[in-house]
């Protein structure tokens, strides 16, 4: 009966093994927690901004595959992305790179144009700009930008 204790245990230092590898620092996110979020046909770009200007991005999706942007946020900082394009069939999603769970905190499709979010730790948010299955299965190409306002 020994050895059966033993084995009911391997679950929970499985569980603790891979708790320990989880993201400590901005930099460990970049290199660990966003990778696993982006799809196969997804593009990561860094987006680097400096002051207070608002920063517009310029993309395209072609079918299924896109660019999806890391931006940094320090604590207390607020961002508003708002998506734009000539094309009512795109929305964009935002998560933050520090939850495991890769569930997003705004889900364009539901919530509209623009996510207003704030960081209450240093965050890497990843906006992924998308299009719908149907559409994506058929290739279409959709242009839009989005616009990146910081209040902080």
């Amino acid at each position: 009966m020994r050895p059966i204790r033993h084995l009911a245990i391997l679950p929970l230092l499985a569980l603790l093994v891979a708790c320990t590898g989880m993201p400590t620092t901005e930099d460990d996110l970049t290199d660990t927690a966003i990778p696993r979020l982006l799809g196969p046909d997804e593009t990561l770009v860094e987006v680097q901004t400096g002051g207070a200007e608002p920063l517009r991005l310029e993309g395209r999706i072609d079918g299924y595959a896109g660019p999806a942007y890391a931006i940094r946020s320090a604590p207390g900082e607020r961002l508003e992305i708002t998506l734009e394009s000539a094309s009512s069939n795109v929305y964009f999603n935002v998560h933050d790179a520090a939850d495991g769970s890769a569930t997003a905190v705004f889900r364009g499709e539901f919530e509209g144009r623009t996510a207003t979010l704030t960081a209450t730790a240093p965050t890497v948010w990843l906006i992924r700009p998308f299009q719908p299955r149907a559409s994506a299965r058929r290739g279409e190409r959709i242009d839009f930008s989005i616009r990146i306002t910081r209040n902080g």
